[in-house]
């Protein structure tokens, strides 16, 4: 008689205490930081661009455009990349050209750099610039971004940056 009215109490107390032993568990192990291995990521601003006028223009210039690329390392570890080139273009036409710089980013961290694209030409060819006025006016003008790393992954990277905002 006496086990029948203590088994219910002593059932519900067991419960009570394996629910809260499960519960420290989840909450302890949500606790723990595990470093998560994530991989480069980047992205580019556009810092500085002359030279985007007609070729036959009394004055022109040879295209220059000034980027700011920043690598976030979301590695655990550091990594390493020999420099490359940039290639910027507009609707598939190179406009301009650069190299990167050899670079090693510590882990789990970010590092910020600038490219000089520049062209021998002089100018934008012609129907080239009547494409890119006629856009500018919709404000839809975007510059294809490339840049190709060398050793060890031989990476390739590519954006889309407006060129009016």
């Amino acid at each position: 008689m006496v086990m029948a009215l203590f088994f219910p109490f002593i059932f519900w107390v067991v419960i009570f205490y394996l629910l809260a032993a499960i519960m420290a568990i989840i909450r302890a192990s949500l606790g723990i930081n595990i470093d998560q291995d994530y991989p480069i990521s980047s992205s580019v601003q556009l810092v500085g661009v002359k030279g985007l006028e007609p070729s036959l223009a009394p004055g022109a210039v040879s295209p220059a455009i000034g980027l700011l690329v920043r690598v976030d390392n979301g590695h655990v570890y550091d990594a390493y990349r020999e420099g490359g080139g940039v290639t910027v273009s507009y609707a598939g036409v190179p406009l301009a050209h650069g190299h990167t710089p050899s670079f090693r980013v510590g882990a789990k961290a970010a590092l910020t750099f600038t490219v000089n694209a520049t062209a021998e030409s002089v100018g934008v060819p012609e129907d080239l610039f009547r494409l890119m006025s006629t856009e500018r006016r919709w404000g839809a003008v975007q510059l294809e971004v490339r840049m190709q790393l060398g050793w060890p992954g031989w990476e390739s990277y590519a954006w889309s940056v407006d060129l009016d905002g």
